[in-house]
């Protein structure tokens, strides 16, 4: 699994990578890849840059401008480690 945080470094970003780190630990999801992406235009190939922090897993955007909640990431993160069938 690949998580993007998307953002400039500003103190949410910041948060939301700490909160999505915490959260992978606690899922013991040590195969997943947490990047953060601060490339103004790369950030823009996803939303624009009013809207950070952006949150990408695997390829698809599922939140911005607020750092989610803790359950809510749980769940986000638990969907994705289950098989697809």
């Amino acid at each position: 699994m690949k998580i993007e945080i998307l953002g400039t470094g500003c103190y949410n970003c910041i948060m939301l990578e700490a909160l999505v780190s915490d959260v992978c630990n606690e899922l013991e999801m040590g195969d997943v890849e947490i990047l953060r992406i601060s490339d103004e235009k790369t950030i823009r190939k996803f939303m624009p840059l009013d809207e950070i922090p952006g949150l990408v897993i695997d390829s698809q955007l599922v939140s911005t401008r607020t750092i989610p909640d803790r359950e809510t990431l749980v769940h986000w993160l638990s969907a994705n480690l289950q098989p697809s069938i």
